[in-house]
């Protein structure tokens, strides 16, 4: 079972570790709890994930003890309170820019008086209507988490502007878009794209919000060090067992030469 919450784990020492699950299998979702990781993000963007595949990945990681947060794709910016209502602690919100549609985003994630979220009490959170809803909803307000993903111009030129406006608990940039944005497909390491980057750390920084940066590789994490990282979203489920079995290929090729 699930002990405290990311936002409150986000304030221990050291940072956070996660990783994105594209895969529709939760039995992957457990393989990342039973390995140690901190949460997933299950991706609705890229992947192709529906409602009923993220609820299985839900019960997963409910099962097996480990924190589950949804990349939402527009296609289910309509269906964020009842994912919310069916377990996942909080929503990553990619192309984070602050508009009208990001506020009110943001304003279904929590319930009266802190934001506009719809309201059933015979939902998971509730315990299906076994709970005291009062508490269920006050909980989840203090609980819920919402990640803005830094991934456009407009954004890096207005950051400050953008976070006073629009309250998240947590930002990251996301390089590849940031790169496609100021007109350098695939160049993540472009000096334009470092300095959106670090731009976007900076400013979490001064504005006191948790940041965190996507890795390929752990290894990666020293690159960070002098930057007050406070979580690592370690590469894609799908790059990593790749990277497994091209490496298993290797071995056997060299061990059968």
């Amino acid at each position: 079972m699930l002990t405290g919450s990311l936002k409150e784990k986000i304030r221990q020492a050291r940072p956070l570790l996660g990783g994105f699950v594209f895969s529709s299998d939760p039995n992957i979702s457990e393989i990342y709890a039973e390995s140690g990781y901190d949460f997933v993000i299950i991706d609705t963007e890229h992947a192709l994930n529906d409602i009923r595949i993220v609820q299985s990945h839900l019960k997963a990681c409910a099962a097996s003890g480990i924190h589950a947060v949804i990349r939402l794709g527009q296609t289910y910016y309509a269906d964020a309170s009842r994912l919310l209502d069916a377990g996942a602690e909080g929503l990553m919100i990619p192309h984070f820019t602050g508009d009208e549609t990001t506020q009110g985003l943001i304003q279904s994630m929590k319930y009266w008086p802190e934001g506009q979220r719809a309201t059933c009490t015979g939902v998971q959170i509730s315990g299906y209507g076994q709970r005291n809803f009062a508490e269920s909803a006050a909980q989840s307000n203090k609980t819920v988490l919402s990640i803005g993903l830094i991934e456009d111009r407009v954004c890096i030129e207005n950051i400050e502007q953008v976070l006073k406006q629009t309250t998240v608990d947590w930002i990251m940039p996301g390089p590849a878009d940031l790169a496609s944005s100021y007109g350098v497909h695939g160049q993540l390491t472009h000096p334009v794209v470092q300095a959106a980057v670090n731009k976007t750390i900076e400013a979490a920084h001064t504005n006191d919000i948790a940041v965190g940066v996507y890795i390929n590789e752990i290894s990666e994490m020293e690159t960070w060090a002098e930057k007050k990282i406070n979580f690592f979203v370690h590469s894609i489920d799908y790059k990593i067992i790749g990277k497994a079995l091209k490496s298993a290929v290797r071995e056997f090729s060299t061990r059968t030469q």
